[in-house]
């Protein structure tokens, strides 16, 4: 998702759509977006509400925000006509609109209008959806001093009138100050004759609040803390002797590994920095002889992570993540050798599989590799692990294989082999001798780095009865050529490089621009989480290498990387870690509190 830079007055209005952020991660940027940039600054939404967002393809174009009706607006409850018992008991069929914002910077005619009307159409349904009963009426202020209202207006609102210009007061006691800026208020009917309905003596159980309290089967879930998630991880020590609760230890861990501290004689460094207040906050030991909190040391952090079952820590973390991650989006699977823990070992190998969301770079689950064997089973073990129904799994040339292709299809999930190599000789040359010429294709730019590529991506269609036996891969559907083309602009060198493809999607699910964007999302794997690891972490050159050691390092970092890249406020991993090494309060408030909050 990207935000306008420039002013762009050139917006087909036609092609802008609302929908509801999805997930902890959206959640997080709607909000902090709406502190930056609306005046009122954020607070929170107030009661049972909802974010959407305005779209142009993947561009966020604006943000409006709703919760329940104000509790105490005199010209409203008049001209709706009810009671004040009525009042009180359907105030949550009324929706306020309590924060809008536009982010071109610049003016784009009719925008505001676009996104408002937008939004309008789909609440009650949405609302619906999250909270298990419709919204009937929308309400508004607009501060007269500073704007005109002109896009509620032109959504067809009713103006009544201003209010007195009270507000009020944050607390527990309900108490209203006089402000003396006096706003304009603004209804708008979601439905015909909602007012009438919504004073008439009886309405619908099915519009109370009260029938709803308890999580509806489509209500959003709770979203939970890693702190908690991190609480269901089974312990692995004896009873005895145990000072430190395991999600004290993980979690300062987890911490430890966001402000860039790498091994455990670190984590105990960063222990010890941490004050009182934080020991007590993520319930470290107190000691009735020092008369203070204890932090764990070198051995404590050593000692579990190494006896730890890494399946268990990555389960809890894995659980977290999924609370940011898209339901549909697609997903790469491919290994990574831990090479510093490989050298330390007899067989010299501890490879790790892992799923990984495109475009985030948030790993869902990993596997490690069995010993003398290799990735192929374990990518088909790690898919079993996941619900991957509707979903796009892709993959490098090792799994071109027929039993990993039935495993995802039976699944229900749909395939993209990245390229097909020699491993796989006859799929290989099948796809050379197809004949692309007037095929679909599509076509990229990209100037950046010094360089200057150009990708093109041509497609088969290999269902007809003239490609029977071609690439016989199982499932498979439409054949792939990808050209990248490359020049380095200072040198002027060139380089050409062709690969073949093969994928189950149907020409009616995905034509070359979708199969070109998916082929280059493949490699998110290696530029956001093999990448990190590697030189932010320096995993491969790390030597910790005894038991469960070496994963259980790997799960932590894949967290400190959720983490970031759900918080959203940093381009790149050394300057996070740079902010919560000086900030350690703030790397515990990610841990333990609910993703978006």
């Amino acid at each position: 998702m990207v935000i306008l830079p420039t002013p762009d007055s050139s917006i087909d209005l036609r092609a802008v759509t609302v929908r509801p952020t999805r997930g902890g991660r959206e959640h997080r940027l709607w909000d902090r977006l709406v502190e930056e940039h609306h005046y009122l600054g954020f607070h929170g939404i107030v009661g049972k509400g909802l974010r959407h967002v305005a779209l142009h393809g993947e561009t966020w174009l604006a943000l409006v925000g709703w919760q329940p009706g104000a509790f105490k607006l005199a010209a409203r409850d008049r001209w709706i006509g009810w009671s004040q018992e009525q009042q009180f008991r359907r105030l949550h069929l009324v929706c306020n609109n309590s924060r809008f914002v536009i982010l071109t910077h610049g003016r784009v005619p009719n925008l505001a209008s676009r996104v408002l009307g937008l939004s309008l159409r789909r609440l009650s349904a949405d609302i619906q959806a999250v909270h298990g009963y419709p919204a009937f009426l929308a309400e508004t202020f607009v501060d007269v001093s500073r704007f005109t209202g002109a896009c509620y207006r032109a959504s067809n609102w009713r103006s009544l009138g201003l209010t007195r210009g009270f507000a009020r007061e944050s607390g527990g006691v309900a108490r209203w100050r006089h402000h003396g800026r006096p706003k304009e208020i603004f209804m708008y009917e979601l439905a015909d004759a909602a007012a009438e309905a919504l004073s008439r003596d009886e309405i619908p159980d099915a519009w109370n609040a009260q029938q709803h309290d308890d999580a509806a089967p489509m209500a959003a879930p709770r979203l939970r803390s890693l702190f908690e998630c991190l609480g269901e991880v089974p312990e692995c020590r004896k009873a005895r002797g145990k000072r430190y609760p395991l999600r004290t230890v993980l979690t300062i861990a987890v911490a430890a590994r966001l402000a860039g501290y790498r091994g455990v004689t670190a984590f105990a460094q960063f222990a010890a920095l941490l004050s009182q207040e934080q020991l007590e906050t993520v319930e470290a030991f107190f000691s009735p002889s020092r008369k203070r909190y204890t932090a764990p040391s070198i051995t404590t952090f050593h000692n579990i992570l190494a006896d730890l079952p890494p399946e268990t820590l990555d389960d809890a973390i894995g659980r977290w993540t999924a609370q940011q991650a898209g339901a549909d989006t697609p997903l790469a699977m491919d290994g990574k050798d831990i090479r510093g823990a490989s050298r330390q070992t007899e067989d010299r190998r501890r490879m790790m599989v892992a799923a990984v969301e495109h475009g985030t770079g948030l790993v869902l689950r990993q596997v490690e590799v069995e010993d003398r064997s290799n990735e192929i089973p374990a990518v088909r073990a790690l898919s079993g692990s996941l619900d991957v129904t509707g979903r796009i799994v892709t993959m490098d040339a090792m799994h071109a294989r027929h039993e990993t292709a039935r495993s995802l299809l039976g699944r229900r999930a749909d395939y993209v082999v990245t390229a097909v190599k020699d491993n796989q000789e006859t799929i290989h040359d099948d796809l050379r001798a197809i004949d692309f010429a007037g095929a679909p294709w599509h076509e990229t730019v990209d100037k950046g780095h010094g360089r200057l590529e150009r990708r093109r991506c041509d497609v088969v269609d290999l269902t007809g009865a003239e490609r029977d036996g071609y690439a016989a891969l199982h499932g498979r559907r439409q054949a792939i050529r990808v050209e990248r083309e490359r020049e380095v602009l200072k040198t002027g060198e060139h380089s050409l490089e062709v690969t073949w493809c093969l994928t189950s999607l149907g020409p009616e699910r995905a034509g070359p621009e979708e199969l070109l964007e998916l082929v280059r999302n493949h490699w998110t794997m290696e530029n956001r989480v093999h990448y990190v690891r590697d030189f932010t972490y320096d995993e491969d050159r790390c030597r910790a290498h005894v038991r469960n050691l070496p994963r259980n390092l790997s799960c932590l970092t894949n967290a400190a990387i959720a983490i970031v890249r759900c918080d959203g406020r940093f381009g790149y991993m050394p300057e996070a870690n740079r902010h919560y090494a000086a900030r350690a309060q703030e790397a515990l408030d990610l841990i333990l509190g609910p993703p978006g909050k």
